[in-house]
Order: structure tokens, then C-alpha cells, then sequence
């Protein structure tokens, strides 16, 4: 509203209550009205805009741009007064109080950068005459520290306080170059969980026992090569983002996404480009929207927030982003695969080989879980699901009829529950189109041990005997189990070592492989001796040939008596 417009207001509205308003403020308050009303607008005005028309912003006080020029452009307008500023050598200038300088520096490489001020100045840093950098930057009130200065012109404009001369000098150091040992001291690893059908992946790193309370992490993502220096990365990260975007604000204000904010826990990156995360003190990442078929390179570095320019590498590591492609498996080998890891599920392929005959075979899948781990298992032939098995915790024969030659079969494995997806780690799988695998033996279609009879310090177990009609041997082997913290042991490890190597196991207690029979009866039995009371004990049997590797039934836990007056 104008101050000589005339306004009309009912009567009303000028009515206050006397009760809540002195005679000295109604008293003020007219003469406010008269002196508003018979003032010149033209008068009245300067008044209030004396303030800016008189004086020049602070240099401290200057709002951020990121990606326009007017800021630097009205600083340059004011100061002709312009100095060269090179690297390693000190510049002395006199200066009138409150005076105003700019200094031009320009860097031919990317570097860490240190300027250094003898005296308690205001100053702004512009880079390339756009992009401020005193967000980005570590000051105090006599150094300003640029983690990594990029290649290009900086521009330093500097007020002086007092009358009086100062010296300015700017050095290109790494403080890490006077810690020679900081990377003999680091034992770093990078863990990572590959999500290819999300196109993510999952990357995890230990904490740096260097000042662990005062680093800060910045990951380093390339599928060109790896790096040892983080400046260097950061200037291919600044270059691959500016190619593709030369308008992009990121670009011009790339220190402050590097180094300004911690990283959120999923980013999506370029996989094309040098990519730089810094996650603050956080020692996990997920990226997105990484190509297949890759392999990325994974760097970690610390970054000191108490040592000036001190960032140190940490620790490397190399990882293939693959697509989804089925394993390929081979007749008779009892392969051991993992299935961690894309949520648990995992394909293996298989192709009928070619037998010359148009008999149609049975094509045999042997599935031996690991580690307790229970899966489901698919199998399909040309996308259509043509068998499947559920809830598979012991050795399991899955039968195909009626197969040919050069048909190619999948089978998909994945973890029955949510549970499970934590705790699955590797199956063992052997497949064949043979009525019997050659290096492995048969086992019953029942694979259970019975406790038969138990005492203090012995007991009788019985199991049904294998089908298989070539030479075999069983084997009893015998495991103490530990008194405290018996979660640490795995009673269902189907995948363990049962040969010669299994007596070097810390809870070994005994092994023995009685004769068998020339005719086999229904069910074998055997007892075990010269326990102790009181104890438990984990139980395998394992069927044997004389050239391969032997199979187990499921285990069995006993638990010895504590008390037997009879025996």
C-alpha cells in the first residue's frame, strides 16, 4: 500500500478498548500518523535504502551459487586490484584498512590445497569464476584447506581487517606422505553382496583403527581401474559428470557433494564414469543401477576430519557384476556351490549329453545341503517347471524320465523361508544320466540312524542298508560335542570332509568302519564304546566305495546316561 494513497476504514475498526492502551501510546501514535501523513514519499525513501546504497556486502556474508557467475562477477566489478598467487611462493602485500584484493591462482593438476594467511582475514574462494568453495572447504581464521582442489583457475578475495602487511602463501601437500607406515598399520576388508537382478550391490568395509573416532570414508566405484589417490579420483569423477552434463550444478559444486553431506545409504551411480561416495563415518553402501557384466573397482579412503588434507587409502578390492547365467554342471562330479547371496537363489544348467541311440534315459540329480541349510528345488526345461522338491534338509535323489539327447535342463535352488536366506550358504550337487553315479555310492531312500539302545558308555544304532550292489564299506564317525556354546558346532554339515581328514577336527572323538556282510540284512547295526557319562555325542555314518567319495546319512545326537548301576 502506497503512503499517500487514501484509504477508508469504517469506524469500527478504529474503536480500542481504554482499559487495554495508555494515554501515552494513543499519544504516539498520533504523532506517527501525522508524521506519515504529511512526509514527502520522495524524502522518506532514501532514508531507508541509505544502508545499501552506502556500503558493500561482507565477504563472509555473501550468499552461495552454485552454478551462476553474478556473485564472482560483482566482486570482480568492485576489485581492480588483481595479484598472481603461485604455488610455494609467499606473496607480501600491504594493505589500507578494509581494503579489498583478489588473487588469481591456477592449478594445472588436481591436488590438495593449503592457503595460509598471516594475519585474520575475510575471504571467498571461487573456482572456475563460478563455484564458491568456502562450504566445501576447512577453515579457520588464518587457513583455508581444500581437500582436493581441481584443476582449473581459483580466485581468492581477501579483506583485510586492519591496516597493514600480509603474507599469502598457497602450498599443494599431502600430509599422509609424512605417515609412511599409516597403510602397514591397516587391515581393512571389503565384504560385498551382489544383487544382479535389482542391479545393486552391497558393499561393507571394517572401520579404520587409525583414529578410528575421528575418520571418515569415501568410496571410490570404476570399471576402469583402480586408484591410490582420491584426489585423482575425484577429478575423473568431476570430468565424467561435466562431459555428460556440462550445465549440471553438480558439476560446478562437486565439493560440496563429495565432501559437504554424508552419502544416503543407497545411491545410484553411472557405472561408465568414476564414481566418489563419501558415506562420513557409516561403513556400508549400496549402489544402484550398475551395468551387468562389469567388473568394479572398489576403493575405501580415509578421511581425517582432526589432520589437515590427511586422506589415506584403506583397502581395494575387485568384484564381477555378472549377469544370472546358469552354471554349467558335470556328469558324475559332486559339485559344492554356493547359493549366498542374490537372496539365495541360484540356476545350474546341465545338457544331455549325446549317447548316439534314440533310447529315451532317466537324467539323476544328487542334492546334499550344507550347513543345515533347507532349500527348494525347480527343475525347468524350456521355462515350464517339469519337477520339483520342497523343504530338502538331507541327501536327496530327484528323478527325471524320459529324457534326450542334447535337451538342456535347469535346476533352481532358493532358501524355503526367510530364515533360511540368512543361514544358506552352499549345497552339493552331482547329477547323471546313468542308472548310478560312478564315484558316489547309493543311499536308501530312508537315511535315518535309530538309537537302538544307550547307556553311560555305550550305545547301539542301527540304519537301513544302502541299495547299491558294488563293493561298499561303512564307517561310524563319532563327534563330542562341546559342553558350552554348542551353537557353534553344525550338526548337519552333509558337505564335511569324512576322509582321512576328518580325525583333525577339535571335536573328534572316534572312527571305525566295521566288515559287511556278504549278504546285507535289511538294517545294519553297531554299537559304540568307551564313551564318557553324561556327555553328547553327534553321530555319522558314512557308505563308502573303494574308489570315491563317501555319502552320510543324517546325524544323529545322543545324549549318554549319567547314572547306570548295570553296566
Amino acid at each position: 500500500m502506497s503512503l499517500n494513497s487514501e484509504t477508508k476504514l469504517p469506524l469500527s475498526s478504529l474503536y480500542v478498548r481504554p482499559a487495554h492502551i495508555s494515554w501515552h501510546t494513543l499519544l504516539w501514535g498520533c504523532y506517527w500518523v501525522l508524521f506519515t501523513c504529511y512526509t514527502p514519499h520522495a524524502v522518506f525513501q532514501p532514508e531507508v535504502f541509505r544502508i545499501s546504497d552506502s556500503s558493500y556486502p561482507s565477504l563472509n556474508h555473501f550468499n552461495d551459487s552454485r552454478c551462476s557467475s553474478r556473485k564472482f562477477d560483482s566482486l570482480a566489478k568492485v576489485i581492480d586490484d588483481v595479484e598472481n598467487l603461485e604455488l610455494d611462493v609467499p606473496v607480501n602485500i600491504a594493505f589500507d584498512n578494509r581494503q579489498r584484493k583478489r588473487f588469481v591462482l591456477q592449478l594445472n593438476t588436481s591436488t590438495p590445497l593449503n592457503i595460509n594467511f598471516s594475519q585474520i582475514v575475510a575471504r571467498k574462494v571461487y573456482f572456475n569464476k563460478s563455484a564458491n568453495l568456502m562450504r566445501s572447504s576447512k577453515a579457520n581464521q588464518r587457513t583455508l584447506i581444500l581437500h582436493c582442489a581441481l584443476k582449473g583457475q581459483y580466485d581468492l578475495f581477501v579483506q583485510a581487517r586492519h591496516r597493514g602487511s600480509i603474507k599469502i602463501e598457497a602450498h599443494a601437500w599431502r600430509t599422509r606422505d609424512q605417515w609412511i607406515l599409516l597403510n602397514r598399520t591397516q587391515c581393512v576388508n571389503i565384504r560385498t553382496q551382489n544383487r544382479v537382478r535389482k542391479r545393486q550391490m552391497i558393499i561393507k568395509w571394517n572401520k579404520s583403527k587409525f583414529d578410528f573416532h575421528a575418520v571418515q570414508y569415501c568410496l571410490v566405484i570404476s570399471t576402469q581401474h583402480a586408484h591410490k589417490d582420491l584426489c585423482a579420483a575425484i577429478d575423473e569423477y568431476v570430468s565424467g559428470g561435466y562431459d555428460k552434463n556440462p550445465n549440471s550444478c553438480a558439476f560446478f559444486n562437486i565439493l560440496d557433494l563429495v565432501f559437504g553431506k554424508q552419502a544416503e545409504k543407497s545411491r545410484k551411480i553411472d557405472p561408465h564414469i568414476t564414481n566418489v561416495i563419501c558415506t562420513g563415518s557409516r561403513t556400508q553402501q549400496v549402489i544402484r543401477g550398475l551395468a551387468i557384466n562389469y567388473i568394479y573397482y572398489l576403493d575405501v579412503f580415509g578421511v581425517h576430519t582432526k589432520k589437515e588434507n590427511l586422506t589415506f587409502h584403506l583397502s581395494s578390492s575387485s568384484v564381477y557384476f555378472n549377469r544370472t547365467q546358469p552354471t554349467a554342471l558335470k556328469t558324475h562330479a559332486l559339485n559344492i556351490v554356493k547359493i549366498s547371496g542374490l537372496y539365495g537363489i541360484q540356476v545350474f544348467s546341465y545338457k544331455i549329453p549325446f549317447a548316439g541311440n534314440a533310447a529315451k534315459v532317466t537324467l539323476r540329480y544328487l542334492i546334499l545341503p550344507c550347513g543345515g541349510t533347507e532349500v527348494d528345488a525347480k527343475i525347468v526345461k524350456q521355462r515350464s517347471i517339469i519337477g520339483s522338491e520342497k523343504n530338502i534338509y538331507k541327501a536327496t535323489y530327484i528323478d527325471v524320465p524320459s529324457v534326450s539327447d542334447g535337451e538342456r535342463y535347469m535346476i533352481r535352488f532358493k532358501p524355503n523361508n526367510d530364515d533360511e536366506v540368512l543361514r544358506a550358504n552352499k549345497i552339493a550337487l552331482a547329477v547323471t544320466t546313468d542308472k548310478v553315479f560312478n564315484q558316489l555310492p547309493e543311499l536308501p531312500e530312508n537315511t535315518t540312524i535309530f538309537e537302538v539302545r544307550t547307556q553311560c558308555r555305550s550305545t547301539e544304532i542301527a540304519w537301513y542298508s544302502s541299495p547299491d550292489l558294488r563293493a561298499i564299506q561303512y564307517c561310524i564317525i563319532v563327534f563330542n560335542l562341546p559342553q558350552r556354546n554348542r551353537s557353534s558346532f553344525d550338526y548337519t554339515n552333509y558337505c564335511m570332509d569324512f576322509g582321512k581328514r576328518v580325525t583333525e577336527h577339535p571335536q573328534f572323538h572316534s572312527k571305525k568302519c566295521p566288515k559287511k556282510e556278504k549278504i546285507p540284512p535289511l538294517m545294519e547295526t553297531d554299537a559304540i564304546f568307551n564313551l564318557l557319562p553324561g556327555e553328547m555325542y553327534l553321530i555319522y555314518v558314512t557308505v563308502n566305495l573303494i574308489e570315491g567319495k563317501p555319502l552320510p546319512y543324517q546325524s544323529l545326537k545322543v545324549k549318554m546316561y549319567q547314572h547306570c548301576p548295570n553296566e
